[in-house]
């Protein structure tokens, strides 16, 4: 049962980053004065990122809750780290969203998560 959840973690996470990778393609085969490829490709980059992470997080609330910390953290790191891409209003709505949905498993992570997204756009 543990291989199973281990590839199913795994297999998450490169089907992430084969659709962020095919997104950054498609987009750059894309565009005009209005719309820039490469930060459109560096945005879906981003998001599928932090959902391969979140998707890592869904995963340990039962396979493995004692990563929890862990995974919130890279989390806050991997969302901070693209707020700029992202924006502050989606990037804190992100952290805010994701505190909540952790709040009855992990204490600690929520407050990480509810601190990290007070500092967004400080």
């Amino acid at each position: 049962m543990a291989d199973l959840l281990s590839m199913t973690r795994s297999g998450f996470r490169w089907a992430g980053i084969a659709i962020a990778v095919a997104g950054a393609v498609a987009l750059a085969g894309c565009g005009n004065a209005d719309n820039n490829p490469v930060s459109n490709g560096n945005r879906m980059v981003a998001e599928a990122r932090l959902t391969t992470i979140d998707m890592n997080m869904t995963t340990a609330l039962t396979a493995d809750p004692g990563s929890l910390p862990q995974l919130t953290q890279e989390f806050i790191t991997a969302a901070q780290g693209s707020q700029a891409l992202l924006g502050a209003d989606l990037t804190k709505q992100k952290l805010m969203a994701t505190a909540t949905r952790l709040a009855p498993y992990c204490a600690s992570c929520t407050q990480s998560l509810n601190t990290a997204a007070a500092q967004v756009g400080q």
